[in-house]
């Protein structure tokens, strides 16, 4: 968006103008709102244009073609005037960023998301052709992003380039826009950017496996050799409704729909107590709102002391926390309140022993988190009751702390309901010490307010000296900011870098360097000065481990597991995930652990099925053990043992069924010896 320009309309119709949204050599477009409706994109025919008899009779045809909605992943012509002076067309403009905004400040999609992209804009495309209409000109900026779909804007209402054009982009087919089977070839091209960041189908070699065959058929130079928009709707799974967004795309959704929504005016225009309705445009100052991007600050609301963010600015005293790791036993005692005992199922999603193997600790979404006596079958502490919802758990590898992601909810101006953000704590166990440790955040808006990051990952170097975490960046966010380094003896966050994409997992390969797992690469960095050291490509998914001591890193990449050497970058074994490899569009690889103990690798991966109705989905579990050794799946046959996630200790292994129920399992028989709780 940018500010209104003084010469710009104040109005068309009933729409008052907030924004400009772009131009191009026929119109100018706005961001409109009117009282009692949702807000619209304003195409209004440039001046010079108006009057000009074969551009206006173009135009006006357009936009009586394209009136009316053809389908739900289409934005409908709502509202126009063509015997206006400057005539103008209002399209359905929902909240959210464009994919080419989202993509350029953000970088490619996660894979999980693109084949809701691809799915929801085949469906746009197939109700556009099937009403024997063509968009012409569908390119990243032309496909919009919303909290629950993905949908295809000015359809239509823009003359397409021919084959000569010398302004022709990337993502216009090679014979010409303007019929059907160019825009398969542009939608092909677009799925390449969302996976890519590269302009038009030189990122094709990015699109993940189980949807590069349909994208590369889309873009055969030969037209006729194309799939139609009703064959690649089927292709891609049929008319039901693409699945959700994945969880780490909807907050980069949610910050572009609030920085927009923080522009529009109140639905009646109901004075201010100046007297002048809230029906602003957008200033040069309001944009600045929404461009902001900067690091440093902490935010959010200490549980563990009960102080709020505004007590804890004002009160709380230079840092004076003694450090966290300990080498007491952990069960020589627990400074955490003893627990009334445990009631109910377990379901739990994370499990983790302590250094000294005498603790289990679990954690879930449905769990909270909860520390155990294995051997005894005993519950001996629940840190923070009043979490509900946690995630990844890792001990220090001395000492008896370890770090957890919990789902905090926080309070923002402006908002009437609370927002969700994933915050990082450490606790200590013979201590009963708890810390919170939000990562790399933005500074304040210029208003006071503040764009949060979730804390994605963390993980400790193998001294026990050091805690990195990860953190979700977003439209927002200076992407400079998003690992950042604590040095576990003073609690203080030291340094942060640049990850030019959040990183679901981290692992240190020693206490110098630590390995990040982007879209589609892994990144080695050196944590002091913070420089990329060496970088592996070509990766399927986000998740990673790393074996620290032996320079070495177990990641996917085309429907394989790979163990690969960092000293001589060759691969030490493949095991194939060809269940993976074959599975529905939206399964998505959940865990991957590694023993060094054993010498095994467990890898869990998940799908949902995709009914209609949300009530009838069903979510399916998949397991993998593999010896790395013998390349042998000791989980063939038996894959509900560890459907969920493995914990592994030299005498046992606490595998979490798909019920979430911890099975304690002989490592060498792999028979469950017993069941916690």
């Amino acid at each position: 968006m940018l500010p209104l320009h003084p010469h710009d309309p104040p109005t068309a119709g009933p729409y008052r103008f907030l924004a400009r949204l772009g131009e191009d050599p026929w119109t100018r477009s706005y961001l409109g709102a009117a009282p009692g409706r949702p807000p619209v994109r304003i195409r209004v025919l440039r001046s010079g244009q108006a009057t000009d008899p074969t551009t206006r009779s173009a135009f006006t045809h357009r936009v009586e073609n394209r009136s009316g909605s053809v389908s739900p992943n289409v934005a409908a012509v709502l509202d126009s005037d063509l015997d206006s002076p400057v005539p103008w067309a209002a399209i359905e403009r929902p909240l959210g960023p464009d994919l080419g905004e989202l993509v350029r400040a953000h970088g490619p999609l996660p894979t999980a998301a693109l084949h809701p992209l691809a799915l929801a804009t085949a469906q746009g495309l197939a109700g556009l052709h099937t009403a024997e209409h063509a968009h012409g000109t569908l390119a990243p900026e032309s496909v919009l992003l919303t909290g629950d779909r993905a949908l295809l804007t000015d359809p239509g209402l823009i003359p397409a380039k021919e084959v000569h054009d010398t302004e022709a982009s990337v993502f216009d087919p090679p014979e010409g826009g303007g019929a059907p089977a160019g825009d398969i070839f542009a939608w092909a091209a677009v799925l390449c950017f969302a996976a890519s960041g590269v302009e038009g189908p030189d990122g094709l070699d990015r699109v993940p496996l189980q949807l590069r065959s349909v994208v590369d058929a889309c873009l055969r130079e030969n037209a006729n050799l194309r799939p139609s928009a009703v064959d690649l709707v089927s292709m891609l799974g049929g008319t039901a409704a693409a699945a959700p967004w994945p969880p780490e795309l909807i907050p980069v959704i949610e910050a572009s729909t609030a920085s927009v929504r923080g522009v529009l005016p109140a639905e009646s225009a109901a004075p201010t107590p100046g007297g002048q309705g809230r029906f602003l445009g957008l200033t040069a100052g309001a944009l600045a709102l929404t461009l902001v991007a900067a690091t440093g600050a902490a935010w959010g609301y200490n549980r563990f002391t009960g102080l709020s963010e505004t007590e804890t600015a004002a009160e709380e005293p230079e840092p004076t926390t003694p450090a966290m790791i300990t080498d007491a036993a952990c069960l020589e005692g627990s400074g955490f309140p003893e627990p009334a005992g445990w009631e109910g199922e377990l379901l739990a999603d994370e499990a983790a022993f302590s250094p000294d193997g005498d603790v289990l600790a679990l954690a879930g979404l449905e769990h909270g988190l909860s520390l155990w006596d294995w051997r005894a079958g005993e519950l001996i502490a629940t840190p923070a009751e009043d979490v509900d919802r946690a995630g990844k758990l890792e001990f220090s590898p001395v000492g008896c702390a370890f770090s957890v992601l919990w789902e905090d909810e926080v309070e923002e101006a402006g908002q009437e309901e609370q927002s969700s953000y994933w915050v990082a704590s450490t606790f200590d166990i013979p201590s009963g010490q708890a810390l919170e440790h939000l990562g790399p955040q933005p500074a304040p808006r210029p208003d006071g307010s503040q764009q949060r990051m979730s804390v994605t990952t963390t993980t400790f170097s193998p001294s026990g000296r050091w805690l990195a975490l990860g953190a979700r960046t977003s439209i927002e966010v200076n992407r400079d900011d998003s690992i950042a380094i604590v040095d576990m003896e003073t609690n203080e966050q030291v340094r942060t870098f640049n990850d030019m994409d959040y990183s679901s997992h981290l692992g240190f390969l020693d206490d110098t360097r630590v390995a990040s797992s982007g879209l589609d690469s892994i990144i080695v960095w050196d944590i002091e000065s913070g420089q990329r050291v060496q970088t592996i490509r070509n990766v399927s998914t986000r998740e990673m481990v790393t074996v620290p001591g032996h320079n070495q890193v177990i990641y996917i990449a085309n429907g394989e597991v790979v163990w690969h050497d960092l000293e001589d970058g060759s691969p030490l074994g493949v095991f194939p995930l060809d269940d993976y490899t074959a599975a529905p569009f939206n399964a998505n690889i959940r865990s991957m652990t590694h023993d060094p103990g054993h010498g095994l690798v467990h890898v869990t991966w998940t799908y949902t099925s995709d009914e209609e109705d949300l009530e009838d989905r069903t979510t399916y579990r998949r397991a993998h053990l593999w010896d790395l050794e013998t390349g042998e799946d000791l989980l063939a046959g038996n894959e509900d043992l560890m459907a969920q996630g493995a914990a592994f200790h030299p005498e046992v292994i606490a595998g979490i069924d798909a019920d979430g129920n911890v099975n304690l399992i002989d490592p060498d028989t792999l028979e469950i010896i017993d069941t916690l709780g």
